[in-house]
């Protein structure tokens, strides 16, 4: 573990999330996977990392389904899975922006990931590699604007100037992914935040 990354593990421990530190992300898919019961209902966000980690297979072979709006086949499906998604037992997130000082930062085009962060689960369980930590909040909203959402933009194909030129523009496309953004500085009353930290470059 860098000096950086034990900063900011001190931090969020302070600011009152759970942390867990790994070295490999396949060291991290197991320990998450083994936190989850099989009880116990799960969602996710639109995530990289968490696609690239394997983790729905992981919990598929437990028994355990993921509700993930991203592989339904219609616009129509995606809203009913991300509106049941509001109220599972656990929601996964990954992090665009994770600050020394142990501050988590999130942006979003539609809201539903950025909002089950805030509400309606009780556990909400992050998973970011060290490439999303930055020093301050204003090094933050540069990371969200000036690379996180334009690899997103131009991963997903959206028609906007970020996915073109690679940096934000503050335009108006009406496929804009940065709309709302969340600042979680302590983790909100009644939902418990573990945040899995990877000592790997995951994501965006």
């Amino acid at each position: 573990m860098n000096e950086l990354a034990r900063q900011t593990t001190e931090a969020l421990t302070r600011n009152g999330f759970k942390v867990r530190f790994f070295e490999t992300a396949d060291e991290a898919r197991t320990a998450l996977v083994d936190s989850i019961e099989p009880f116990e209902t799960v969602a996710m966000g639109g995530s990289v990392t968490i696609g690239d980690m394997g983790i729905k297979e992981a919990l598929a072979a437990k028994g355990i389904a993921l509700l993930s709006h991203t592989e339904a086949m219609s616009p129509e499906e995606k809203d009913e899975i991300r509106k049941r998604a509001t109220v599972t037992d656990v929601y996964l997130s990954s992090i665009n922006a994770l600050t020394a000082d142990g501050v988590i930062l999130n942006t979003d085009g539609v809201g539903n990931r950025v909002a089950s962060t805030v509400f309606g689960h009780k556990r909400v369980c992050y998973v970011a590699g060290v490439n999303k930590i930055v020093r301050n909040l204003a090094e933050a909203f540069i990371r969200l604007k000036n690379v996180a959402t334009p690899l997103n933009a131009k991963r997903l194909n959206k028609k906007t100037p970020c996915a073109v030129t690679g940096r934000c523009e503050n335009c108006n496309s009406e496929e804009r992914l940065c709309r709302a953004t969340v600042i979680i500085e302590r983790p909100p009353t009644g939902t418990e935040n573990v945040v899995f930290l990877i000592n790997e470059r995951l994501g965006f």
